[in-house]
């Protein structure tokens, strides 16, 4: 989470995070970083009258850019669902979308990341712990009706106060940037629009171009069900977004 004085920015994990932090940081003056992948319910009350920024991605594609770098990354969450890595990328998903459903293994999965998952995020929590922005208490909670990414994009955005929020869409990234920050009114400097519109994308996944040769018609379903909220919201269908 980064607060300017123009609008806070909330970093969903896999919506080109790293990429928009580095454009914040060195390019809006007196932007700060609050908590890396902090939650909107967590920004403090002085910054509350300030519109909120933040990314959604096609369901389908984030699952396969989610799967790649988590791997890379040895992330927790997914060391945990992918049985220690030993699972592909079409049975890890299948659990990440079916995590809420009820059956004995999902159980089991989440009482694992209840207890891997930090009580809170502080300078003492381990960083590869803290990363994901995720307590014991989220997945403690975690809803029957949901998939992973829907589940961690309204996690991020909800909140007990009524906020201004502008989502722009990851497909067009650098044209939605400009449009996002045009919408809260944040000057548009030379430097703003050099690096939006020239600088190489970070942190990208090792994973295929193509996302939809890794779905088989059952896989591609279950994302359709599971994150209904955001492909409804959003307007994101199967092979749409290739990025």
């Amino acid at each position: 989470m980064i607060v300017t004085k123009y609008f806070v920015y909330i970093h969903t994990s896999r919506t080109a995070g790293t990429f928009l932090n580095k454009l914040f940081m060195e390019h809006v003056p007196g932007a700060q970083m609050i908590q890396y992948h902090g939650h909107l319910a967590d920004l403090p009350d002085e910054f509350s009258h300030l519109p909120v920024i933040g990314f959604v991605r096609n369901p389908w594609d984030w699952y396969v850019s989610m799967f790649f770098d988590y791997r890379r990354k040895n992330q927790y969450v997914y060391w945990i669902v992918s049985d220690q890595g030993t699972l592909g990328f079409r049975a890890t998903v299948s659990r990440f979308l079916n995590l809420g459903d009820n059956s004995d293994q999902s159980k089991n999965l989440l009482a694992q990341l209840v207890k891997a998952a930090p009580t809170v995020i502080d300078a003492d929590a381990p960083p590869r712990r803290a990363a994901p922005g995720l307590l014991s208490e989220h997945f403690a909670s975690y809803p029957a009706d949901r998939g992973y990414y829907s589940w961690l994009f309204q996690l991020m955005f909800e909140s007990k106060r009524t906020h201004s929020v502008h989502i722009g869409r990851f497909e067009s990234l650098r044209t939605e940037v400009m449009r996002l920050l045009t919408a809260t009114g944040t000057p548009i400097t030379s430097e703003i629009k050099a690096y939006t519109s020239k600088a190489k994308g970070l942190n990208s996944s090792p994973r295929p171009r193509d996302y939809a040769c890794g779905y088989p018609p059952e896989l591609e379903q279950l994302v359709a069900e599971r994150d209904k909220y955001l492909i409804d919201q959003f307007g994101y269908a199967f092979s749409s977004g290739v990025t």
